[in-house]
């Protein structure tokens, strides 16, 4: 049940036209053949028609499914969005919209719809999470189910809502399994926490009320919105440390996005998170070691943040996010991918702290399969 190990890329000509990535000869190091191909940001996949697909692509959620393709899936057109690749660099919209809008939340307010979605599998099923929420209307979290990645998924409704978890805007789910035991952190600006769920991924252990009372705060506080806390949640493990990342600033707002991607750890999933410099993430505002952001002066970029992780075949490690760019004027939030580098203290950034852009580089590492020309 591991999370996904490769990811995404599409090379884009400074022309702005789509050209098929060049891949670099086999490598061999440790016995093992190795494959890459090149791609520049802001990465655009293609529609079904082959043109460039340009509309919004945020929060994306990255998962390797065991059909041999990769899959992105992204808030977007009622249900969410899904895209898929089989070599993690040329991707294609495979689902306009994953499941139909859910209706399970219609209250009145402003209509809600699935926003920041994450695809897992425990034992046979796959279960596809997400976040039912509208502008100022906040729902909670349902999910949908498969026995298969590539869908069709069967939408089962309510998995929690923000009264029985006692969190206002639980949104935002993602998965980590430790020791035998699914959790989802979830929250957005107002708090985000730890749950346990049970041992098919359907239910809250021991129902709502219980995890209710146990529920741990992982980071911000409970109460009103404010941006200087977190959102968009996501925890991997490396070595001996659980790495939770989130984003704080304004998500949305164009080229005036404030948006940046922090980072706290833990070698307890359940915290507490500390950033580099000893302050915790739980209980407090504005804390975290820094990832990504883009400066005032970055003319480019605007907004990176809502990321995920992927850990390509070679163990190196790669943020998968979102952001606006001149390419549109700032119009809508795009894929993009950097990869991760670790410090002598074992923290997690992006180069120069800014996101790459309009430059050619070399995505993950892919190990070729002894005697054919596929990779793993």
């Amino acid at each position: 049940m591991n999370r996904l190990v490769s990811i995404l890329g599409i090379t884009l000509l400074s022309s702005g036209l789509i050209c098929s990535c060049s891949k670099t000869p086999g490598e061999i190091t440790d016995n093992k053949t190795y494959t890459n191909e090149y791609y520049t940001n802001m990465l655009i996949p293609k529609t079904e028609s082959g043109g460039q697909y340009m509309e919004e692509t945020p929060d994306p959620s990255i998962v390797k499914g065991d059909d041999g393709y990769y899959y992105i899936f992204t808030t977007g057109n009622g249900g969410g969005k899904c895209f898929r690749s089989t070599d993690c660099v040329n991707w294609k919209l495979y689902l306009n919209s994953v499941i139909a809008r859910p209706t399970w939340g219609d209250n009145g307010g402003a209509q809600p719809s699935v926003w920041a979605p994450d695809a897992y599998k425990v034992g046979d099923t796959w279960i596809y999470y997400y976040s039912l929420s509208g502008w100022g209307n906040a729902i909670g979290v349902g999910y949908a189910t498969s026995s298969s990645i590539a869908g069709p998924w069967e939408d089962q409704g309510k998995l929690f809502t923000c009264q029985e978890i006692g969190v206002d805007n639980a949104i935002d789910p993602c998965i980590i399994e430790d020791n035998g035991h699914l959790y989802m952190v979830f929250g957005s600006f107002q708090g985000c926490a730890l749950v346990e769920l049970s041992e098919d991924g359907m239910s809250l252990k021991g129902g709502a009320a219980i995890q209710n009372k146990e529920k741990v705060l992982l980071a911000g506080v409970y109460g009103p919105w404010n941006g200087s806390a977190y959102e968009g949640s996501y925890i991997v493990k490396k070595d001996d440390y659980f790495y939770c990342f989130g984003s704080q600033g304004t998500c949305c707002e164009g080229k005036n996005s404030t948006y940046k991607v922090v980072v706290g750890r833990s070698k307890d999933v359940k915290g507490p998170y500390v950033d580099d410099k000893n302050r915790p993430l739980g209980g407090t505002l504005g804390n975290g070691k820094l990832v990504v952001w883009a400066s005032m002066n970055n003319e480019n970029i605007a907004g990176p943040g809502h990321n995920s992780v992927l850990i390509d075949d070679k163990g190196d490690y790669w943020l998968i996010y979102h952001a606006y760019c001149k390419r549109d004027n700032f119009q809508v939030r795009h894929l993009f991918m950097d990869k991760i580098l670790w410090d002598e203290q074992g923290w997690p950034y992006i180069e120069g702290y800014q996101p790459s852009y309009g430059e050619e580089l070399l995505g993950p590492s892919f190990e070729v399969k002894e005697n054919t020309n596929e990779t793993k």
